[in-house]
């Protein structure tokens, strides 16, 4: 077993400040967070490197992560290919040393 770290986006209530014309609301928001997690190597069907590329998902990890974080994304062996697909955050080299 692989110890990792799964990164998934999460919905968080945040309070709005308190202006003279609105009063203080809640609101939801999506950012991406990490569990802990054990993966199993039999189960790994592929690895590729993962770079978050579009402006809402570097604005979603800039809440939790580093600039340098480096993930990789984690095709299981699974019966639908929404659920078998996981990013995790380890480099890819890291991954791949340990697979070996």
């Amino acid at each position: 077993m692989i110890k990792i770290k799964e990164v998934f986006p999460e919905n968080t209530r945040y309070k709005t400040d308190q202006s003279a014309y609105a009063p203080t609301q809640m609101r939801i928001k999506k950012q991406y967070v990490e569990r802990d997690g054990l993966l199993n190597p039999s189960y790994i069907v592929a690895a590729y490197p993962h770079l978050f590329q579009n402006s809402a998902d570097k604005a979603m990890l800039a809440e939790n992560f580093d600039d340098k974080e480096k993930f990789t994304r984690v095709i299981l062996d699974g019966n639908s290919f929404r659920s078998s697909e996981i990013i995790i955050k380890m480099a890819f080299e890291d991954l791949a040393e340990r697979l070996v």
